[in-house]
C-alpha cells in the first residue's frame, strides 16, 4: 500500500470502525483470561445480538434437543471462542450496514456477497478440517472490509465499474489502477490498526492471492477457504450466466483437494444453509437468482451424485465452538500420552470428575464413548508391534478430527479410548460416534510396500441427563463399558449406547 494512500486513510474522518460493543468484543478475544461471565456481561449490553446467539445457538446447527434460554447455556453450547467471533460478526454487520454511503458502491449488493461468502463458510470448513468455523465465518464475513474504506476516501471509485461490481478481478484490476493497492490489503491493515487477531488480519490481506501464506503453515488452508467462499458468493449472486464453474472446480481442488463431484454436493448443502442465514441475519441475500438454477448447473459441469448419496448428518457438530477454557485448564494440570499425544487416563478422571459435578449443579447433559479397536491383538501378532504402534496414532488422529474441539479424547490403556462430550444429549452422540464408526472403515494402513489392512472399532455410550442418571462417575465409565461389551457381541464395527443395552 502506497504511502499517500495510507496518509488518506488515517486521515479520513468517516473511515468505518468498530462500535463500542465490538471494540470489547476485540479485547475479550485478545484476553487469555476471558472466561463465559465476562462475554455475557458484555454481550447483555446489545440484547439485540445476545438474541442472534440464543437463535444460533438453539439452530438446527448445534442440534440440541432441550431449548438454550439464557446466555451461559449458549456459550456452553457454541464454544467461548466461537462465541466471540460469532458476536463480533453480527456486531459489525449491525453497525455498517446501517452506515451505508451515497458514494460508488453498492452496499446492497457488497453485503449480500459478505453474507452469502460466511454462511458458505461453514461447508468449507468441514471439508479443510478446520476446528475453527466460526473465526472462519467472520474472517470471511469481513474479508472485503476494505472497499468500504475505499468508497469513503475515493468517493466515485466504483461508480466507473458500472454493473460489473460484481467480479472480483474486475474491482482489483480498478482499485490497483486507480489507487495502488487493492481492499484486500487495505482490509488487512484496518483489522491490524484495530487490533483484530493476526490470523485474521494475514487471512483478510491474502483473500485474493492466498499464496502468499504458505499451505505448510497452519494458517494456509484457512486462507484458502476464505478465498473460496469469494469465488463461490460470485457464483451464486452472478445474474449474467457466465458462471465459471470449471474455474471454481479447478480452485477448490488447489486450495483444498476437492473434486468436482463433491464441490457439486458442498453447493447443494450451501442453498440448503442460505434460507436459515436469511432468517438469522434478517435480510434476503438471495435476490435476482435461483437456487435450483445454480444447482441445475453445477450437475451438469460438476456430475454430482443424486441428493439421497449425499451424507448429512449434521456434520456442522463436528466444528462446534470449542468450550476452550475447561480444555485449556485441562492440558495445565494433566499430561498426554506419549505415544498418541492424547490425554491419558489420569487426566480424563480429572475432567470428568469436574463435568459429573457441573452436569449435577446445571443440570446439564454429558455423554462419553468407550471405544475399543476390533481385533487389535492380531495385527501385533502379525505385522508386529511398530505397526501396531503406528495404528494407534492413526486412531487418535482419527477420533480428533471427527469430534469437536471442547470434546476430551483420550487414551483410556492399549487399544481403548475414551471421549467425553460435554453438554451432548444422547442422540447426538450416537450421530457422531456412527461417523467415527464410518471413518475408520474408510481408512488403510500400510503394512508394507504392497499390502495395507483396515482397523475397525467398536463403541458403546453412555449419557447422564434428566433421563438417565448415574451415583459416580465410575458407574457412568461402566455403562458405556458395557455397551462396548454389547458392540463386541452383536459383531463389532458398530456403536451401541447404554440405553439400549440390558
Amino acid at each position: 500500500m502506497t504511502p499517500e494512500l495510507q496518509q488518506e486513510l488515517q486521515s479520513c474522518k468517516t473511515l468505518p470502525s468498530p462500535p463500542g460493543v465490538a471494540t470489547q468484543i476485540i479485547e475479550l478475544a485478545n484476553d487469555p483470561q476471558a472466561d463465559i461471565n465476562k462475554i455475557a456481561k458484555i454481550l447483555s449490553m446489545d440484547p439485540a445480538i445476545t438474541t442472534k446467539i440464543l437463535r444460533i445457538a438453539n439452530s438446527p446447527m448445534y442440534g440440541q434437543s432441550r431449548k438454550m434460554e439464557n446466555l451461559r447455556q449458549a456459550v456452553i453450547v457454541i464454544g467461548l471462542n466461537a462465541t466471540i467471533s460469532l458476536a463480533l460478526s453480527f456486531s459489525l454487520l449491525k453497525s455498517w450496514q446501517d452506515d451505508g454511503d451515497e458514494g460508488g458502491l453498492d452496499y446492497p449488493l457488497y453485503w449480500r456477497r459478505a453474507l452469502l461468502a460466511a454462511t458458505v463458510s461453514g461447508v468449507l470448513a468441514r471439508a479443510a478440517k478446520l476446528r475453527d468455523s466460526e473465526e472462519l465465518f467472520l474472517a470471511c464475513l469481513i474479508q472485503d472490509i476494505g472497499m468500504l474504506a475505499l468508497d469513503r476516501t475515493q468517493p466515485g471509485l466504483y461508480s466507473k465499474l458500472g454493473d460489473d461490481q460484481m467480479h472480483e478481478k474486475s474491482v482489483t484490476e480498478l482499485e490497483i489502477k486507480e489507487v495502488g493497492a487493492d481492499h484486500a490489503e487495505v482490509g488487512g491493515w484496518l483489522l491490524e490498526r484495530w487490533n483484530f487477531a493476526e490470523r485474521t488480519q494475514r487471512a483478510v490481506a491474502a483473500s485474493h492471492d492466498p499464496s502468499k501464506i504458505s499451505e505448510s503453515e497452519e494458517l494456509g488452508k484457512f486462507a484458502r477457504c476464505v478465498a473460496l467462499t469469494s469465488m463461490i458468493a460470485e457464483v451464486f449472486l452472478d445474474s449474467s450466466g457466465d458462471r465459471d464453474f470449471e474455474k471454481l472446480a479447478k480452485l477448490a481442488e488447489s486450495y483444498l483437494n476437492v473434486d468436482k463431484e463433491a464441490l457439486g454436493e458442498m453447493l447443494m448443502e450451501m442453498t440448503e444453509l442460505i434460507p436459515d442465514a436469511e432468517s438469522v441475519f434478517e435480510t434476503q441475500i438471495l435476490i435476482k437468482n435461483s437456487p435450483t438454477a445454480i444447482l441445475d448447473e453445477a450437475k451438469e459441469v460438476l456430475m454430482i451424485r443424486s441428493l439421497a448419496a449425499l451424507q448429512k448428518v449434521d456434520d456442522l457438530e463436528d466444528h462446534n465452538a470449542s468450550l476452550e477454557d475447561r480444555t485449556r485448564e485441562l492440558e495445565e494440570v494433566s499430561k498426554r500420552d506419549t505415544l498418541t499425544g492424547l490425554f491419558n487416563r489420569r487426566a480424563l478422571n480429572d475432567f470428568l470428575d469436574s463435568e459429573f459435578r457441573r452436569t449435577l449443579e446445571n443440570a446439564e447433559s454429558l455423554s462419553i464413548a468407550y471405544a475399543d479397536l476390533d481385533k487389535f491383538k492380531h495385527i501385533n501378532d502379525t505385522f508386529g508391534h511398530q505397526i501396531g504402534d503406528q495404528v494407534l496414532q492413526t486412531t487418535a488422529k482419527i477420533l480428533q478430527s471427527c469430534v469437536r474441539s471442547g470434546d476430551v479424547v483420550a487414551r483410556y490403556g492399549g487399544e481403548e479410548f475414551v471421549v467425553a462430550f460435554p453438554g451432548t444429549d444422547s442422540d447426538t452422540i450416537q450421530r457422531i460416534c456412527q461417523r467415527i464408526v464410518k471413518a475408520f472403515q474408510d481408512t488403510t494402513h500400510e503394512v508394507s510396500r504392497d499390502e495395507e489392512l483396515t482397523v475397525t472399532i467398536s463403541i458403546g455410550t453412555a449419557t447422564f441427563d434428566q433421563d438417565q442418571k448415574f451415583d459416580s462417575v465410575g458407574e457412568f465409565v461402566q455403562a458405556a463399558d458395557k455397551a462396548l461389551y454389547r458392540a463386541k457381541l452383536e459383531g463389532r464395527n458398530r456403536t451401541v449406547a447404554f440405553n439400549l443395552v440390558a
